[in-house]
């Protein structure tokens, strides 16, 4: 059984993220509250911060997954959403592994995999551990679904 989560490097430096975001989100609203004619700048920052610090909230923290690999199945558990989806292997539409050169020595690669209710799995291998497992397990499991990339 293969049990894949986001890594902790990952999660901290979202979370470091986000305190900053609202702490700067906070002081500028505390301004925009005692302050009777606030600087444009103020209302400036909360209208671009606000979005992105919920928007990665929702990625990162609602949308969390645990993801449980083997026994010819895979299971995508929500913890904080209470949802958990199961799939069997003859439920794979098609698998993709895509790899991007981001530097001189350096690739990015993600796995996506498409369900036929139309469900999809996308995993990052610098985003959720046991990335490496996951693709030797769909190569022996599934071979044949796999779709060649653009």
């Amino acid at each position: 059984m293969i049990i894949s989560k986001p890594q902790r490097g990952t999660i901290t430096s979202f979370i470091l993220f986000l305190t900053l975001t609202f702490i700067v989100l906070g002081m500028n609203v505390w301004i925009v509250v005692r302050d009777p004619q606030p600087a444009w700048y103020t209302y400036l920052i909360i209208v671009l911060l606000l979005p992105v610090a919920l928007f990665v909230g929702y990625k990162i923290f609602i949308r969390y997954k645990i993801l449980f690999i083997g026994n010819n199945q895979i299971e995508m558990r929500f913890p904080v959403l209470h949802k958990s989806f199961k799939y069997s292997i003859e439920q794979i539409e098609h698998w993709t592994e895509n790899v991007v050169k981001t530097g001189k020595n350096s690739t990015y690669k993600e796995l996506e995999i498409k369900f036929k209710d139309g469900q999809k799995l996308n995993m990052g291998h610098r985003e959720f551990t046991e990335y490496d497992k996951v693709i030797k397990y769909l190569q022996q499991k599934v071979p044949k679904l796999k779709k060649a990339t653009p």
